[in-house]
């Protein structure tokens, strides 16, 4: 496809098969957005193509991969609203023997991935648009065996309010998305994984329990949040870190 001739803003939108990432692309779609969906996985990014192939453009790619990046998205001429989500998360112990491979992988993807779509695409986001990123409270606070997964979001919040000054005067807006524990297929996983011997529904059971407001967050309230900060009633917000928890932390 030529982006030349797409008519309709355009979002690119990164970890855009699953999860917060599909419903973001979903709503942007509704608000009239071309949006290019990026993902490792082909199968989910064609299964969101389907619904308008006329207005979103899958695109495999490794944000790990500076290079490959680069590559992918320098056909981009312009864009509206980049909204940068993608990320991996483990549960390992600091001191356990994988601990140093797993850190370096999760800040690769969730941190070093991120600079390299803002690097490549910032230059061409349009004067007045938008940049969100998907944080975590996790990067405001910390975890146990979480090390890996904690770090990458607390550099993610802090390179979102670098680059928010950086592009102040050309008023694009760059804001953070905090999510707690959002009802996905990766927070399902790795709820399982923590479980152990006991039954996954009781570790929920014992997370939701500690949110104030009683439940994990449904992915489509996250992307309410996002496509707001897309919006025009956002013009005025950068270099935030929003939180949405139910409650379960306030920092």
């Amino acid at each position: 496809m030529s982006f030349d001739a797409i008519l309709e803003p355009i979002a690119v939108v990164t970890g855009a098969g699953t999860g917060i990432g599909r419903c973001v692309a979903e709503r942007l779609l509704d608000r009239g957005h071309h949006v290019v969906a990026i993902g490792r996985r082909p199968a989910p990014l064609a299964d969101l193509a389907a619904r308008s192939p006329a207005r979103v453009t899958p695109l495999p790619l490794d944000v790990a991969d500076a290079a490959a990046v680069d590559d992918a998205l320098g056909a981009i001429p312009r864009v509206q609203a980049l909204v940068i989500n993608h990320g991996v998360c483990h549960t390992v112990p600091h001191d356990a023997p994988e601990a140093v491979h797993v850190f370096h992988h999760t800040l690769a993807v969730n941190l070093s991935g991120a600079m390299h779509v803002l690097h490549a695409l910032s230059p061409r986001v349009a004067d007045g648009g938008r940049i969100v990123t998907i944080a975590s409270g996790l990067g405001k606070l910390g975890r146990a065996g979480k090390s890996a997964y904690a770090a990458s979001k607390h550099g993610l919040i802090g390179l979102t309010r670098c680059v928010a000054e950086e592009l102040a005067p050309r008023r694009i807006t760059v804001n953070a998305v905090c999510p707690g524990w959002v009802d996905t297929e990766m927070a399902r996983a790795d709820l399982t994984r923590e479980a152990g011997a006991d039954a996954p529904a009781a570790v929920r059971r014992a997370a939701e329990a500690a949110i104030p407001l009683g439940r994990f967050v449904k992915p489509d309230e996250v992307a309410a949040l996002v496509a707001w900060l897309c919006g025009p009633e956002a013009g005025m917000i950068t270099g935030q870190a929003y939180n949405i928890s139910g409650g379960e932390f306030s920092a």
